[in-house]
């Protein structure tokens, strides 16, 4: 894994919990928009986990706070979440879920799976590491598994990559990695794999376009 990785792990490790508070508090600036946002990638996961077998094994990259993955297992899946941090991970074991304490980049996945999720996590890997972690979800998914996954489109930023510790309501009093794929960067990586693009969406931000949102199949 990425000098870079490793070093925004440590950040979470130490200060998780107050990402947990300040996301809340972030999304009480604007609830009505939090809520759309909420229900624009509640109907992704629907559309797009259509297909999988009823009950189907599903696991989580990065799970934060446990929403997503709570959502999943609403409908009807086997869910595992997992994050790196402790506080994430009692966060998510507090809303019942199945949860591990796991490093994709580090850690082999348990079993096989139908579907792997993994939302605004790639936005600390590095190219390299987003290659690894693409390549290693291909070898653990089902036949015809799904691999769903966004990043931060490079078109809205005038650098590659940022040491940042934001302002306001994500202040975390340490600088977190954030790396940012054009899609032509991301195409480019998937190629050297055999997923195929199943789905391809942009969504979020002043012209809509703040997040590449990749749907792969096995």
């Amino acid at each position: 894994m990425s000098k870079e990785n490793q070093k925004t792990i440590e950040v979470y490790e130490k200060k998780a919990h107050l990402y947990l508070s300040n996301s809340i508090e972030h999304d009480k600036l604007n609830p009505i928009k939090a809520s759309q946002k909420r229900k624009n990638l509640e109907n992704l996961i629907i559309s797009n986990f259509s297909s999988l077998p009823e009950h189907a094994k599903v696991f989580e990259i990065g799970s934060g706070n446990g929403t997503n993955a709570k959502f999943i297992q609403s409908l009807g899946f086997d869910v595992t979440a997992s994050d790196t941090a402790n506080a994430f991970i009692k966060a998510t074991q507090n809303q019942g879920l199945k949860t591990i304490k796991f490093n994709a980049l580090k850690d082999s996945f348990p079993e096989k799976y139908f579907a792997i999720f993994c939302w605004r996590v790639f936005v600390h890997f590095t190219k390299d590491d987003a290659l690894h972690i693409i390549q290693k979800v291909y070898d653990t998914l089902e036949t015809n598994g799904i691999f769903i996954f966004n990043a931060i489109n490079r078109e809205i930023k005038d650098i590659d990559n940022e040491w940042v510790d934001f302002e306001g309501e994500y202040h975390m009093g340490a600088e977190r990695y954030y790396d940012y794929f054009s899609k032509n960067d991301l195409d480019d990586i998937i190629r050297k794999t055999n997923f195929k693009i199943e789905n391809f969406y942009k969504d979020g931000g002043d012209h809509n376009n703040k997040w590449l949102i990749y749907v792969l199949k096995k």
